[in-house]
């Protein structure tokens, strides 16, 4: 894992000093209303930073996670993130990306023990690209690290590679705010387990320019 983590080490010193010679050499005195050919917003040279919220599901090697103990219902995941960076070309950006995905895995009212929940946690390079000027995708790879807890203890499953892709469409969209309605998956290999963890979700996502 030693040449992914200089990966996100380099990312994170890189892309504000890459956003800012790039700003340098490409403000050319345009203004707010400026954009590039194709409609899309001047975001060039710009750091960019922000994040979403989001609710899905998890599976472990294809089967979903579970909550025996629930009663009729399986409760759904939850997901946040984060990312900063900056735009290297009018249309791609940069980031440094942090997610976080948990479900309630079991609940025992029997013992005392209380609610267990399953965490995964990645941080990833990420590039997201602008297909149209609303319109991105997004992909990254990373290390994830997998948990579980309940009321009392909490243990290390251990880490792996992550890989992520995101696509999203800005339902607020100016150059130096955006809101966006997006799906996002993330599968980590766990090979000291010999398993994977899946997650899939759909969010809200707050983005600075």
């Amino acid at each position: 894992m030693k040449p992914i983590k200089a990966l996100l080490v380099l990312a994170i010193v890189l892309s504000p000093a890459l956003a800012s010679a790039q700003g340098y050499y490409g403000r050319g005195g345009q203004g707010a209303g400026y954009r590039e050919p194709g409609g899309f917003h001047h975001r060039m040279g710009r750091i960019t930073y922000g994040g979403s919220l989001g609710i899905g599901f998890m599976s472990d090697n294809g089967n979903g996670l579970s909550c025996d103990n629930c009663g009729n219902y399986n409760p759904i995941a939850v997901e946040g993130d984060f990312h900063i960076g900056g735009f290297v070309a009018p249309r791609f950006a940069l980031l440094f990306e942090g997610q976080f995905n948990a479900q309630t895995v079991h609940l025992d009212q029997g013992n005392g023990n209380g609610d267990s929940y399953v965490f995964n946690s990645a941080f990833m390079v990420a590039g997201q690209y602008w297909l149209t000027p609303m319109f991105w995708v997004k992909g990254g790879i990373g290390v994830a690290h997998l948990t579980v807890d309940d009321a009392y203890t909490s243990q290390d499953i251990g880490s792996g590679l992550a890989v992520m892709g995101a696509a999203g469409f800005e339902l607020v969209s100016t150059r130096f705010f955006a809101l966006d309605l997006q799906g996002r998956i993330i599968s980590s290999n766990y090979d000291g387990i010999s398993d994977h963890i899946t997650s899939g979700t759909v969010g809200i996502g707050l983005n600075w320019y």
